[in-house]
């Protein structure tokens, strides 16, 4: 169990294709439309291999995706994209970023690397400010490494436990370190959410989170709520804003292992630096129709994709083996669409996928999901916001598992 859900942490990675064996690992010409893709994907071999691919997708299409000019990468990874480069974050298989240029011809090229965590493990996420500036948090040593993006050089940092100061420790509850997990840049103040991890991937009971001034790099106060547990997702983030401009913090509640630790979304709301007492989506308080059994362990993976409407998967026990080790195997994870306002959610008509699928995203009305499913198939599965239609198969053929897809 440890092991299962140490690797979930990170939203860690089933079946291989054979067409994985001929990869050329981005060394190859490969055969490209000679335009930019559509997508980059990060996808992860395990359980039958050590390692994943960052992918191009050129089109919507059962073929669109190009593992000829994949990149190899290690498993447990996620892309962050801004402009014209990618970025690879290595959640928990490592303390590196790397990164590449989008080029127009369509194919990637790698140009550079930092490590953020000297130990080899937890490079949580990035947030990318400008051409010049950037940060990585490092979970394990409580540090937000401020970098050059452009040339891919450390500028300083912001040591959480400078001198051995427990300011943004929830010591009161057991939190020895804050672990600094997903961030998010809203009108001039990153918000960071905090891990304040006992024994990984367990937290300790409530949403922690930072806020920094984004012009000084200073550290400004730390929140908190009770209501919701684990604040912010590792690898991917995971917060958002809506129309309004209110910031949607997603908790996975300790992957739900505490009955006390409740998952789902908390709200600050824009102009303000507190949780909003007044808004609480408890996703594990929830029964949900077209779900067998009606719960969720846990929640994570949320997309807004506008006019109050959330896309996520759901971890579902019912189907969920007693053996610690086929969590790529088990088909336990639920695709759900939710209103964001009237707190309310159901299952879409789309096969289920495993525990480590983390990718959703959409283009114009449809919504695009990773799955990795028993029988449908493995890749991209569509579901049309105008008609209410899901794809029965994979729109796009992928391999393993799905962790992020960003469209550019």
């Amino acid at each position: 169990m440890k092991t299962r859900n140490l690797i979930m942490a990170a939203c860690a990675v089933s079946a291989l294709a054979a067409s994985c064996e001929k990869t050329g690992g981005g060394n190859d010409t490969g055969t490209t439309s000679g335009e930019k893709p559509k997508i980059l994907a990060t996808i992860d071999m395990s359980p039958k291999a050590s390692n994943g691919y960052l992918v191009p997708v050129y089109d919507l299409t059962s073929d669109g995706a190009s593992m000829d000019e994949a990149y190899e990468v290690k498993t447990s990874n996620y892309v962050i994209t801004y402009n014209d480069w990618a970025f690879i974050v290595e959640g928990t298989s490592g303390g590196n970023i790397r990164k590449f240029n989008i080029n127009n011809d369509g194919t990637l090229s790698e140009a550079g690397q930092l490590t953020v965590d000297g130990a080899g493990y937890g490079a949580a996420h990035i947030l990318v400010i400008s051409e010049t500036k950037a940060y990585a948090s490092a979970m394990m040593a409580n540090k937000i490494v401020i970098f050059n993006p452009s040339d891919m050089t450390k500028t300083g940092e912001i040591d959480l436990m400078k001198d051995g100061s427990t300011e943004f420790v929830a010591t009161d509850k057991g939190a020895k370190t804050p672990n600094p997990l997903g961030m998010f840049l809203r009108d001039g103040k990153v918000y960071v959410g905090l891990g304040q991890f006992i024994q990984m991937p367990t937290t300790v009971q409530g949403a922690y989170m930072l806020i920094i001034d984004e012009k000084t790099d200073t550290p400004e106060k730390m929140i908190s709520d009770d209501r919701l547990t684990s604040a912010t997702a590792i690898g991917e983030g995971g917060m958002f804003i809506d129309e309004n401009n209110d910031l949607y913090i997603p908790c996975w509640g300790s992957y739900g292992f505490d009955p006390a630790h409740h998952s789902g979304l908390l709200r600050i709301k824009s102009g303000e630096d507190v949780f909003d007492k007044d808004y609480c989506f408890d996703m594990s308080e929830m029964t949900f129709d077209g779900v067998e059994g009606g719960k969720f362990q846990y929640v994570l993976t949320y997309h807004y994709a506008g006019d109050g409407e959330i896309y996520f998967f759901g971890y579902c026990p019912a189907f969920a083996s007693q053996s610690a080790n086929t969590f790529y195997e088990d088909h336990t994870n639920y695709a759900m669409k939710g209103d964001l306002y009237g707190r309310t959610a159901e299952a879409l008509p789309l096969p289920r996928t495993n525990a480590i699928s983390c990718a959703i995203n959409h283009i114009g009305d449809e919504v695009l999901f990773g799955l990795t499913t028993e029988s449908n198939g493995v890749g991209i599965f569509s579901y049309d916001r105008r008609t209410g239609e899901c794809s029965g198969a994979p729109i796009v053929n992928m391999q393993g598992t799905m962790l992020k897809m960003q469209v550019l």
